[in-house]
């Protein structure tokens, strides 16, 4: 590449004022999952729940057993730390068990409680009304290649990067 077709940096684009098609579709899906997020969360508080309970919850019920708190926050890709706070006040609250590992009595293995199981009832109503709301300018054949789509970024998200800038 000559120094003319060198291309521009983010940094260098926004500072001049500018945009790109990829920068603004990278804000526009960061911009996305933070506007879904707090239309979830602004919901679910009308029923003293949060998405992140929600998430925590969710994981748990579908994932096969067993499940630790380290599957989970790796599910979630969250910090173990964070997950382990919020199995703290699930349990608490009696919608989530911990049991020892038999095989390995440091790890602790999670199930959802009939309480549990009646919170995600009520968070799910919740959350089928917004995804609908959400999905509903979409046909199937749109949602499946959004879908596909995503997962493609996904994996992008979680394949080795060479250089990342760091």
């Amino acid at each position: 590449m000559s120094g003319e077709e060198q291309a521009t940096s983010g940094f260098e684009t926004y500072r001049a004022g500018g945009t790109t098609p990829d920068i603004a579709l990278m804000v526009r899906l960061i911009l996305t999952v933070r506007a879904v997020r707090g239309q979830l969360d602004e919901r679910l508080r009308r029923i003293g729940q949060s998405a992140s309970r929600m998430e925590t919850l969710a994981a748990i019920m579908n994932m096969p057993d067993p499940k630790s708190q380290s599957d989970v926050a790796r599910r979630l890709r969250l910090e173990g730390a964070t997950v382990t706070r919020m199995i703290d006040v699930l349990s608490r609250e009696g919608l989530v068990e911990r049991a020892p590992d038999p095989a390995d009595r440091r790890v602790n293995l999670l199930s959802i409680t009939p309480a549990g199981e009646a919170a995600l009832r009520d968070i799910f109503a919740v959350y089928d009304s917004l995804r609908d709301h959400v999905l509903a300018d979409l046909d199937p054949a749109e949602r499946a290649m959004l879908h596909d789509m995503l997962g493609r970024i996904i994996a992008r998200v979680d394949a080795p990067q060479e250089d990342a800038g760091e």
